[in-house]
């Protein structure tokens, strides 16, 4: 696992889903019903979503309203034996986002050059789209010219996740997750050759200056966004990589 044992000792074991119990106690035809369940909750959103473009559609509202879908973590779903939200794979950390706006939005157009932060940039692109000025202490930026398929220029070169345990940090080709606790505390997965997260590159020979990069990204970030609680358990240097 790419993942530090100690993790999951921070996982709430009065969850409606308690993810430790599930990983240790669920059997095939638990995780089954699990998965069954899962699904037809995603069935239930996706009607509901429906629902609220048809009344836009029936109230002639459709042209002139911008309509954003995305959400605010994704599920481990059984990959990796994991349930719930506490660890950086991409099951959890990747979520969905589209933008709708008829006649304004190109459509079917598909962005993958770009990182996006939906936490950061959700408000800036309402402002954008509203005509008005963001409040200047937001870090995030708005999508709106990547959206409508215009040049963007100076976009961001990674971007950050966090939860209670560590931080995440996804370049264009490596993931580098980092936690408070736990053996190792670090992970490096390259994404390109190992989008299923097998592989831990973090302690092996031949990756230490992308080790170091990723290291000292997110120390900017921590410095940029004034991530106190990150500052604690940063590592800087191989000689602060030991638990």
């Amino acid at each position: 696992s790419n993942e530090p044992e100690a993790v999951e000792s921070n996982c709430n074991p009065n969850a409606v889903t308690p993810a430790v119990t599930m990983r240790r106690d669920y059997d095939q035809r638990q995780w089954q019903i699990y998965r069954w369940i899962y699904c037809r909750l995603t069935e239930q959103v996706d009607a509901h979503i429906a629902r609220i473009l048809k009344a836009l559609e029936e109230a002639g509202l459709e042209e002139n309203t911008l309509v954003v879908f995305t959400s605010d973590h994704g599920n481990m779903d059984a990959s990796h034996r994991l349930a719930s939200k506490s660890f950086f794979y991409d099951e959890a950390a990747r979520v969905p986002f589209l933008m709708k706006y008829k006649g304004t939005i190109p459509a079917k157009r598909v962005d993958r050059e770009h990182f996006v932060s939906t936490g950061l940039d959700i408000l800036p692109t309402l402002c954008d789209y509203a005509g008005i000025q963001p409040p200047k202490t937001l870090m995030g930026k708005s999508l709106r010219r990547i959206a409508e398929a215009k040049q963007v220029s100076n976009w961001r070169r990674y971007v950050v996740s966090e939860n209670h345990s560590g931080r995440m940090l996804r370049s264009d080709r490596f993931k580098y997750c980092l936690y408070k606790s736990g053996t190792p505390r670090e992970s490096l997965v390259d994404m390109k050759k190992d989008p299923g997260e097998m592989k831990n590159l973090a302690s092996l020979p031949g990756y230490e200056k992308t080790l170091e990069e990723h290291r000292r990204y997110l120390d900017e970030w921590i410095e940029e966004s004034k991530d106190e609680d990150a500052k604690k358990f940063v590592i800087r240097d191989s000689k602060t990589a030991v638990t």
